[in-house]
C-alpha cells in the first residue's frame, strides 16, 4: 500500500518544529522514520501533516557535556554502536546498540525515537531507567527535563505533551566505580526482546554496591525498573548469592504475559537469568571483580 496523502514540513531549528506542532492538529514527527514509515503505508497512521526533523543539524549530536552523556534526538543507533566513547565507558550502551533491530534500521532508526515511541519492548527505555537517565523535552513553554521513571505510562504513551518535541535524552557520566551492562532475550536478528534486562552498579570505595539500577524489557506494559531487586542489591558486597536473589526479585517483580513466543513463567525465568548475568558484567565492568560471577 502506499500512504495516504499528507502535507510535509521540514523545520530548520527546534523552534520552529515546536511551533508547527501548537499550530497544526493532526501530525505526527518524523526523524529516523522507522517505525514511522512502514505505518504510513500501511495506513495504521494518517496523519494530516508530517514534520520532519532531519534538518535539524543541532540534534545531531552523542557528546560528553556538564556530566552527562547526552544523545540528540538525531544520533542513530549505529552512532552509538560505533562510539568510542559509548565502548569505553558506558557498557549498557555498548551491549544494547548492536542488538537493535538489524544493521539497515540501526542506520537510520534514532535512540530517542525509539525512547519516545515508548514500546515497551524497546531497548533504550531499559537502559535509560538502569541509570536514572532523563528525557529533555522542548515546548511552547520552553525546555522540560523529565525524570526516565516517570516519562512511561502505557504502551505507546508517555507523559510527553501534546505540543512538546524530545529532543534529547541524558544520562550521568560515569563513576570511578561504576559499570553496566544489558542482556537480551530474542528469537532472531532483528526481532524485539522477548526478555531484556539492563543493570548499573556503583560501589563505594569499601567494594560495596551504593546505587543499583535494573530496566527490565518487554515484561509489562512499559519498561520498569526492579525496584526490589534494587533495594536489595544495595549496600551489599557483589556476590553469586547476592545477584541470584536480586534476579529473583526482579523476576517476582515483573509481569509478563504468555504469548507464542513463550508462556508468562518462562519468562519469568528469562528475568531472572538475565539480570543475574547484567549485574555480574556490570560488577566486573566497575573493577570490583576479577570475572563475572556465575549465576
Amino acid at each position: 500500500m502506499k500512504p495516504a496523502q499528507f502535507e510535509q514540513h521540514e523545520p530548520q531549528t527546534v523552534e520552529e518544529a515546536v511551533s508547527l506542532l501548537e499550530s497544526l492538529d493532526d501530525r505526527a514527527i518524523l526523524s529516523g522514520g522507522q517505525s514511522m514509515v512502514p505505518m504510513l503505508r500501511f495506513r495504521l497512521a494518517v496523519p494530516e501533516t508530517v514534520i520532519d526533523i532531519n534538518r535539524i543539524e543541532s540534534l545531531d549530536y552523542l557528546e560528553e557535556e556538564d556530566g552527562w552523556l547526552t544523545i540528540g534526538a538525531l544520533a542513530r543507533h549505529a552512532d552509538v554502536e560505533q562510539s568510542e566513547l559509548v565502548d569505553e565507558n558506558y557498557g549498557s550502551f555498548a551491549d544494547a546498540a548492536p542488538l537493535v533491530a538489524d544493521p539497515q534500521i540501526r542506520n537510520r532508526g534514532t535512540v530517542v525515537g525509539g525512547v519516545a515511541q515508548a514500546d515497551p519492548k524497546g531497548d533504550w527505555g531499559s537502559v535509560l531507567l538502569a541509570h536514572e537517565g532523563e528525557v529533555v523535552a522542548h515546548g511552547p513553554d520552553g525546555e522540560r527535563v523529565i525524570p526516565a521513571k516517570d516519562f512511561f505510562l502505557l504502551p505507546y504513551d508517555t507523559t510527553l505533551d501534546e505540543n512538546e518535541l524530545v529532543t534529547e535524552i541524558r544520562v550521568p557520566t560515569p563513576e570511578p566505580r561504576e559499570g553496566s551492562a544489558y542482556h537480551k532475550l530474542k528469537r532472531k536478528v532483528g526481532d524485539y526482546a522477548m526478555v531484556g534486562s539492563a543493570a548499573r552498579l556503583v560501589f563505594d570505595e569499601d567494594g560495596r554496591i551504593e546505587r543499583a539500577g535494573i530496566g527490565l524489557t518487554a515484561v509489562d506494559i512499559t519498561n520498569v525498573r526492579a525496584t526490589d531487586a534494587e533495594d536489595h542489591l544495595e549496600g551489599e558486597r557483589p556476590g553469586s548469592d547476592l545477584f541470584k536473589r536480586a534476579g529473583e526479585l526482579a523476576a517476582e517483580q515483573s509481569n509478563p504475559e504468555s504469548d507464542e513466543h513463550g508462556d508468562a513463567g518462562y519468562k519469568e525465568r528469562m528475568v531472572n537469568v538475565l539480570t543475574q548475568r547484567a549485574l555480574g558484567d556490570a560488577a566486573e565492568r566497575a573493577g570490583v571483580v576479577k570475572r563475572r560471577v556465575s549465576q
